[in-house]
């Protein structure tokens, strides 16, 4: 479990199968000797993660039984098994209101799944869009791949953030949403929602508004993109920050094309009308911090 405001479900993921391991840990000691008690441990530190794609929602697989399966002289899928039963221990435990709850489903590999609940992604975009993305740069250390202007072609990356802020002054206007602008230090405007959960995200039955694929590659998308900018577990590679805003760019460009706001929809349902335009302010923001932060360039507002 971990506190929204850490905003990467990835380092979410990992703290949570770290807390089912220990727990399951405590269970082990009595046939370990202290030479492979140290090796095991070891291995419990470093949960592998890694984020499912095209799979209509945010799923996380883990590998951790599979490593710990021949130190354990144990099958793989004996051990997956009995760590949900943990995950279930945990949740019961540090059940709080701004906690992230993961459904977890083991297959015959010994893969561990964890999949965010729709309740869990209504929070998470809820405070995406009313809490101002902040720099961490100083907190965690990543490592970043530079690449002088000259060698980026930003220009498809600007374009979807300027589209993004047409899109957002058009739902300020005809009162679909209601953004504060901020300056930042670099006297660019940084739009947020100052009222958190105006925006519907889950319908009456607790599923969330969206009804088509690209909504939920858009969302898969931001969650890679917090990953990057807030796990220090998600990759000890360089980041091409071109690359990753370029797949934003992209994800966002296809939501676009197939998932309107405006027309029909605004008439008709207006709450996923909202709901899409949450998407789009999620987007810019994370498109401008990249713009900014990360490649030393501008965030137009409109070209």
């Amino acid at each position: 479990m971990i506190i929204l405001k850490k905003l990467s479900f990835q380092c979410s993921a990992i703290l949570f199968l770290q807390k089912a391991v220990s727990l399951y840990r405590e269970k082990l000691e009595w046939f370990c000797s202290y030479e492979k008690k140290l090796e095991v441990w070891a291995r419990m530190e470093i949960i592998p993660m890694k984020q499912l794609r095209d799979c209509g929602g945010i799923i996380y697989k883990s590998a951790i039984a599979l490593k710990l399966a021949p130190l354990l002289q144990q099958p793989a899928i004996h051990i997956a098994t009995e760590l949900p039963k943990y995950c279930t221990e945990i949740v019961s435990l540090e059940e709080k209101k701004n906690t992230i709850n993961f459904e977890v489903e083991v297959i015959s590999s010994g893969m561990v799944y964890l999949k965010l609940t729709d309740l869990s992604i209504a929070k998470w975009l809820s405070y995406l869009t009313s809490v101002p993305l902040q720099d961490e740069k100083q907190k965690f250390q990543v490592n970043v791949e530079h690449k002088s202007a000259e060698t980026q072609n930003l220009f498809p990356i600007q374009y979807s953030h300027a589209r993004c802020c047409s899109l957002l002054r058009m739902g300020e206007r005809d009162h679909l949403i209601f953004l504060s602008p901020i300056t930042s230090e670099n006297y660019s405007q940084i739009w947020f929602i100052p009222t958190p959960n105006t925006i519907p995200w889950q319908k009456s039955n607790g599923q969330l508004q969206f009804l088509h694929h690209a909504e939920y590659e858009l969302i898969a998308e931001i969650a890679s993109v917090l990953d990057y900018i807030y796990c220090v577990f998600s990759t000890k590679k360089p980041i091409s920050w071109e690359k990753v805003a370029n797949s934003l760019s992209t994800a966002f460009q296809t939501f676009y094309c197939q998932c309107p706001i405006w027309g029909k929809v605004r008439v008709e349902t207006p709450k996923l009308a909202k709901a899409r335009l949450g998407l789009v302010l999620a987007t810019q923001s994370l498109l401008k911090y990249i713009l900014e932060e990360k490649l030393g360039t501008k965030a137009p507002l409109e070209l």
